[in-house]
Order: structure tokens, then C-alpha cells, then sequence
């Protein structure tokens, strides 16, 4: 709850108060999704964390690389990036990098999002 209550803030922080944002727990990812034949389609960083989102035909997911305790998650808009749905927030735990669940994209724009935890900054990808 609380690292759910300090994403929502580095958000509001951000900027992106104006958006829509739902959440969809990961038992809600697409069905059929899986992480092979993928390619990097949009990139962002921030201090030092690299973002990438990622695609291989249908689906899409974010990936981070970082440090224990920075968040990466993925955003899927229906009407072209006004509003948003907020997809499987995910934590690197160990190790120096992690991706969420991936997500059809069912036509619609994704970009994949993260956060530094020692810092309040959220950095996102293109929409793609």
C-alpha cells in the first residue's frame, strides 16, 4: 500500500493529474501474451534508470534497469493519450532490472513508465 501510495504521489507530482488512471492487477493480463520475438519499440530514462518499452506483434510490456526498489509499469490509452489505464506496477526486488506483465495492446498506444526509488521524478516512453 505504501509504495502504491508514493507512486500515485510521483505521479501527481509529475503532472499527470489530468489522466484517468485505473489499475489492472497482473491475473488481468491479456491472455495469450508472452515476451518472445520482441523488439525495444521506445525508449526514456531517468537518473540513470533506462526504460524501454517492448513489442512483438501483440503484446506489450515495460522493462527497467535499475536498482532494488525502482518501479517500471505500462500504460495502455483508447483515445489516443488523453485518458489512460495504469497496467502492473512492478518492483526490480533483486538484481538490476525487471518488466511487467505483458499486455495486448489491442491496437490501441502504449508506453511503459518508471520511477527511481530515491527520487520523486517518473520519466515515461513515447506513446507507441
Amino acid at each position: 500500500m505504501r509504495a502504491r501510495k508514493t507512486l500515485l504521489g510521483a505521479i501527481a507530482a509529475a503532472g499527470l493529474t489530468g489522466a484517468m488512471l485505473t489499475t489492472v492487477t497482473p491475473a488481468q493480463a491479456a491472455e495469450g501474451c508472452n515476451t518472445n520475438n520482441a523488439r525495444t519499440v521506445a525508449s526514456a530514462s531517468t537518473h540513470s534508470r533506462g526504460i524501454e518499452l517492448r513489442y512483438n506483434g501483440t503484446c506489450a510490456w515495460g522493462r527497467i534497469f535499475g536498482s532494488p526498489g525502482d518501479l517500471v509499469w505500462v500504460d495502455r490509452s483508447f483515445d489516443r493519450g488523453r485518458t489512460w489505464t495504469q497496467l502492473s506496477v512492478t518492483k526490480i526486488n533483486t538484481g538490476g532490472s525487471n518488466h511487467t506483465d505483458a499486455f495486448n495492446n489491442k491496437g490501441n498506444l502504449m508506453r511503459a513508465c518508471g520511477k527511481a526509488s530515491n527520487y520523486p521524478d517518473v520519466a515515461c516512453t513515447r506513446w507507441w
